[in-house]
């Protein structure tokens, strides 16, 4: 299967119709989507956000999208995805989501440096960007770790049950990554 990834510990797949299951069953978690969203995304929405994957993994390399299912002993554990967001400047974006019950344990921070590595080496990519709530302590900490630099804070850019967040960019360039 094209761009499947290991790791020590993981096995990235990408996104296929057999984990859509999974997909709901993580969007459902309230740790999911509680610094995205109002509320988890129904049953069509997911459906439709795994058919948007499939069919703009079909762009890839120079634009498209992609979603690794991240395994560990044969068990879903989370999921990685990358977007392109502007092909002529190659500036892709990334994001993760990991059941609580695997936090603490180096999942994501190893599902996350091995996608960003891949994705540099095998995309048209110059920049990659991550986009995180300043109140989702987590996810800027792991941006942090595999090796993101904080380009800015965008003010109350998130309205999440009616209060607005910030959020923080971060960013790396394809010449920070070693690869």
């Amino acid at each position: 299967m094209e761009h499947v990834i290991n790791t020590d510990r993981l096995i990235l797949y990408p996104l296929c119709k057999h984990h859509v299951q999974f997909m709901q069953e993580l969007e459902a978690r309230v740790e999911t989507y509680k610094y995205d969203r109002d509320e988890p995304l129904s049953s069509d929405e997911i459906i439709e956000g795994c058919q948007w994957f499939f069919d703009n993994s079909k762009l890839l390399p120079d634009a498209g999208a992609i979603r690794w299912i991240i395994t560990f002993n044969d068990i879903n554990i989370g999921e990685v995805h990358i977007n392109c967001n502007w092909d002529k400047t190659k500036e892709w974006e990334i994001g993760w989501h990991l059941l609580p019950e695997y936090w603490g344990k180096g999942f994501a921070q190893e599902a996350t440096t091995t996608v960003i590595k891949y994705a540099f080496t095998n995309f048209n990519i110059h920049r990659l960007i991550a986009l995180c709530c300043t109140e989702n302590v987590r996810s800027v900490n792991l941006a942090k770790r595999v090796g993101m630099h904080l380009d800015g804070r965008m003010r109350e850019n998130k309205l999440i049950r009616d209060k607005y967040y910030d959020e923080y960019v971060f960013s790396i360039l394809k010449h920070e990554v070693i690869i």
